[in-house]
């Protein structure tokens, strides 16, 4: 395979991400680098879930490639999960849930060398999220490295309804015409993606179905099993958490700001605000998934101000669970009270915010998993090799604006003369003025300010004039303007990294069936 694959520690981030990846863990389960955290955790995990509440959820996980054997060991009660999450979202997502979910398979291998224990990397569909704008889109380049946004429309009155729940309406059609006729390659890996997309995104099919075909596409062959957060077991499982957390409210909100609190007075910003009459849990009914708050006449929706006694709440939770739902910050402890999870392979939000919940985890007596980075990769194909090769440049480069980088290409480009010409312009602009200066302030040393006044703006005028040779030296030179503009979209679509843009299927299909295998070989 010629494409380069490029990996490196996790990119971006707060403050409180980088101290974490420098190795600071004073509001975490010890650091993703000390086993002995993992030991801990994985004691604490054994002393509270043993086979019979593992085998609770049992039929809600679904095995791929080889896991099979090991999954049943660890349900069993001899072994435990490396955990990621992700939304659902249009074929597939962007490629980072990919790597999150590889980087959990490398990480679960790792662990189970050093503990002499089954540990299996399992993938929680993030399937009670509402966020359609997050979900109904992707991006893909067309063979010119033209970015192209797929989005699905719908109707703007629809209620934020789980993506469990949500269908892609008839808007699904036309972003699969121009998926396969104009953004995937011709190659038999391109047909097979194309009838994977024809039979698993259809206008009835829910967002969370046809992700979870993606990602089985993906990670058929990988050592890997798949859960949802929607699946009636684990709503089943979660049930004395949501209860405990509704009758606890107040007590958690409180704990939750405090931490916040430390937070700041360590120097880091809070990822997510802690609303304090708010409850971390979400009632879903015909007009979608609302947040429930507790305020002086009792419990009410956030959206709709639906009131509700706290009597009604826990009887509702037990009888449909269903219909309840954690928010981002409870979600964690959900996943921890009914797997036998060690670690959580993280993005660079999820590293914050479980930075915020360790007092939650506390107080719903479970101890925090060891959070691991997750990696950055870049993806490099050949052609865009060669033009950075022609550009004699590398792609952190990039990271920059494109016009101010276009812009720092043709300086550096200009032809000798008007390079020379404009600095010597500037030096003597530069030396003129200082000698004038220091003549008129024999005169009256006031005179100063006013001459150094002249030679900014004479200097201005120069900066404002070699503006103009580049933007002229853009226009003229367009090969090396069409060269960068390929590799930034390549590189940095949107401006944004690669991973947090592009989605998976057209490399799929370029690449075929050992794309995903790559990937995960060269992660650390």
């Amino acid at each position: 395979m010629d494409l380069i694959i490029r990996t490196g520690p996790l990119a971006g981030g707060s403050r409180l991400v980088r101290d974490y990846l420098a190795g600071k863990a004073d509001f975490y389960t010890g650091h993703a680098s000390d086993i002995a955290s993992y030991r801990t955790k994985a004691s604490e995990v054994e002393a509270r879930l043993d086979a019979a509440a593992r085998q609770r959820v049992a039929g809600a996980i679904e095995p791929l490639g080889d896991s099979a054997s090991r999954l049943t060991r660890i349900l069993h009660g001899d072994g435990f999960f490396v955990t990621t999450g992700q939304q659902p979202a249009l074929f597939g997502g962007p490629l980072y849930t990919l790597y999150k979910i590889l980087a959990a398979i490398r990480h679960a291998d790792m662990l189970e060398r050093e503990l002499g224990r089954p540990v299996l990397a399992l993938f929680w569909v993030g399937a009670d999220d509402h966020d359609w704008d997050e979900a109904n889109h992707t991006v893909a380049l067309d063979e010119h490295d033209y970015p192209h946004r797929l989005t699905v429309s719908a109707a703007a009155d629809l209620p934020p309804v789980p993506l469990s729940e949500r269908v892609w309406g008839p808007g699904i059609r036309d972003v699969i015409e121009e998926l396969k006729f104009s953004l995937l390659p011709s190659t038999p890996m391109a047909a097979h993606i194309a009838a994977h997309v024809d039979t698993s995104y259809r206008t009835d099919a829910t967002v969370e179905a046809s992700f979870t075909d993606t990602m089985r596409l993906l990670l058929h062959d990988r050592r890997v099993a798949m859960v949802s957060s929607a699946h009636p077991l684990v709503r089943r499982a979660a049930v004395p958490v949501l209860q405990r957390e509704i009758a606890n409210s107040g007590e958690h909100g409180r704990l939750l700001a405090e931490r916040n609190v430390v937070l700041e007075g360590a120097g880091y910003d809070a990822q997510v605000e802690i609303t304090p009459d708010a409850a971390n849990l979400m009632l879903i009914d015909e007009q979608g998934r609302d947040r429930l708050a507790f305020t002086r006449a009792g419990w009410r929706t956030r959206r709709l101000g639906r009131a509700l006694t706290e009597q009604e709440l826990l009887a509702s939770i037990e009888s449909d669970p269903g219909r309840f739902s954690p928010n981002v910050l409870l979600r964690p402890v959900v996943e921890n009270a009914i797997f036998p999870t060690i670690a959580y392979v993280a993005g660079p939000g999820e590293l914050s915010y479980f930075a915020q919940i360790g007092p939650l985890f506390e107080a719903h007596g479970i101890m925090a998993p060891v959070v691991v980075p997750r990696p950055s990769v870049l993806l490099i194909e050949p052609h865009v090799e060669r033009l950075l090769g022609r550009l004699g440049m590398e792609p952190d480069a990039f990271r920059r604006p494109f016009d101010t980088l276009a812009s720092d290409v043709m300086r550096r480009t200009m032809p000798a003369p008007t390079r020379a010409a404009l600095d010597a312009l500037r030096d003597a602009t530069l030396g003129g003025y200082d000698s004038v200066a220091a003549a008129a302030a024999e005169i009256d040393p006031t005179l100063r300010g006013a001459v150094t006044a002249g030679r900014n703006a004479a200097l201005l005028r120069l900066h404002e004039t070699e503006k103009k040779i580049v933007t002229r030296m853009k226009q003229r030179d367009s090969e090396t303007m069409d060269q960068l503009r390929r590799v930034a979209s390549n590189i940095f679509p949107d401006s944004a990294p690669q991973e947090r843009v592009l989605g998976p299927l057209p490399y799929l299909a370029r690449y075929g069936a050992g794309f995903v295998a790559a990937v995960e070989a060269a992660l650390p």
